[in-house]
């Protein structure tokens, strides 16, 4: 039987302090730090039917040694499959009797199009920030109606700001800033954006009052990245377009999150 979601929320937590206690950074990434930070629409996840399925983490790379370490104290067991696969820098781990599942990222997220978060990793007690999270559910290509509830939730629960305001409003001018630098990932961003727009009241219904405030975070998020001016390698790869891939091809099991 697959965990639920209450159970996969606290042992999270938990593990994010212990492993801070035994001095290993480790923030949720992914779903479950969606709904850690966006704890109160949680019914509304469920209604529409957004599955528990696994926790996501991410390490500094430092910190590969000391987190499987504790882990491994917690009775999880490590793929060292995945693990040579892989490098070193993504471990899948499998609880022995609760059967929960954790898959850790190093340093960065790969997948589509990549995120750095080794120096954002301070900014909230348990997750990744808020941009990331957004970004993380953003970059995907070929988006799921799971996806598109994920980032309708992050939308309705927090604003949209042109500039800091703390760990509970999205940073608009992150995102403009890193998006300006990467025409692939700028031209993945808004057509998902839009998706999640065309979405609010219909595949993703969270009420009209919500559904409207959705809509509206999404149209100022998007006119904060259309006009942050963008670089010359922005400008150049936007020149060629779709005539080029732009993202990367994962694997599929190096794309589940």
């Amino acid at each position: 039987m697959a965990p639920a979601w209450d159970q996969l929320h606290d042992e999270a937590v938990q593990i994010v302090i212990g492993a801070g206690d035994a001095g290993v950074t480790l923030r949720v990434v992914g779903s479950g730090g969606i709904r850690i930070h966006c704890s109160g629409p949680g019914e509304a996840m469920d209604r529409l039917g957004r599955p528990a399925k696994d926790i996501d983490f991410i390490v500094p790379k430092e910190d590969r040694k000391g987190m499987r370490q504790f882990l491994e104290s917690r009775g999880y067991v490590v793929d060292r499959d995945l693990l040579v696969a892989m490098e070193g820098m993504r471990y899948s781990f499998t609880h022995a009797e609760s059967r929960i599942e954790l898959d850790v990222f190093v340093e960065r997220l790969e997948f589509n199009h990549t995120i750095e978060v080794r120096n954002r990793l301070d900014r909230h007690r348990y997750t990744i920030p808020l941009e990331e999270l957004l970004l993380q559910k953003l970059q995907i290509v070929n988006l799921t109606v799971t996806d598109i509830l994920d980032l309708s939730v992050v939308l309705a629960t927090h604003p949209v700001v042109p500039e800091p305001a703390g760990d509970e409003a999205i940073d608009g001018r992150h995102i403009a800033t890193l998006l300006a630098q990467d025409w692939g990932f700028h031209h993945t961003s808004m057509r998902n954006l839009q998706r999640v727009r065309d979405a609010a009241g219909t595949a993703v219904d969270l009420g009209e009052q919500i559904n409207e405030s959705i809509r509206e975070r999404v149209d100022l998020l998007v006119r904060l990245i259309e006009e942050h001016p963008k670089s010359m390698a922005w400008r150049l790869r936007a020149k060629v377009g779709e005539r080029m891939q732009w993202w990367e091809d994962v694997d599929e099991r190096e794309a589940t999150y």
